[in-house]
């Protein structure tokens, strides 16, 4: 009685053709599996991380334009009226997914704000989306400040947005300080607005 053959192909009982197809088809699929992983990883490694990054704009220094307009609750809205404290100008659509990774962050830092002394106004303008859309995300998220609609994007167009979302630091002057484009975290508002009280203390 003999012991078990070292290499598979050498064992008479089997097909030398069939043993070669065999390894062939491991080979393949594991080619195939390596090239399922290579698709992952650079698919992973594009896609959008939904982070906010500071900007340029024209705008940056000078007097923010005014508007006006009425909230979902039916209250008038006028920037101008702001004058004297610091507000941040959000941009914002139902149907964007960074908007929407965004939203819980500026709810949390309107909560912070409404604790502290001279807290930060919010103003959230808008962008290309239906009135029941957007006031159905407004109502579900827990937003408490007041949402603009822009129907015409005479807003958008006026400061410069061509996606959102985005955010502008208004000072007490009312002038435009910073611009956040993506999504932005409290941290990152609070320490934009601390930069800006800084340099203006």
């Amino acid at each position: 009685m003999t012991g078990p053959t070292a290499d598979p192909a050498a064992d008479p009982a089997v097909d030398p053709l069939a043993f070669r197809r065999s390894r062939h088809r491991v080979r393949w699929l594991a080619a195939g599996v390596l090239a399922v992983l290579v698709v992952v990883a650079v698919v992973a490694a594009t896609r959008p991380s939904y982070q906010a990054t500071q900007v340029g704009s024209p705008l940056l220094g000078r007097m923010a334009p005014n508007f006006s307009g009425r909230d979902f609750q039916g209250h008038v809205v006028t920037l101008s009226s702001y004058r004297g404290h610091y507000v941040y100008l959000n941009f914002f659509a139902s149907w964007c997914p960074p908007c929407q990774a965004e939203e819980p962050n500026l709810v949390s830092f309107d909560s912070e704000q409404h604790r502290v002394h001279s807290g930060v106004a919010l103003v959230s303008v808008v962008f290309n989306d239906s009135d029941a859309a957007a006031e159905q995300f407004v109502s579900t998220s827990g937003q408490s400040w007041p949402a603009v609609p822009d129907h015409n994007g005479a807003i958008a167009n006026a400061y410069g947005v061509e996606s959102p979302p985005m955010t502008f630091l208004i000072d007490p002057k009312g002038v435009i300080v910073g611009v956040w484009a993506g999504p932005v975290k409290a941290t990152q508002l609070d320490a934009m607005l601390a930069q800006d009280r800084r340099s203006n203390g």
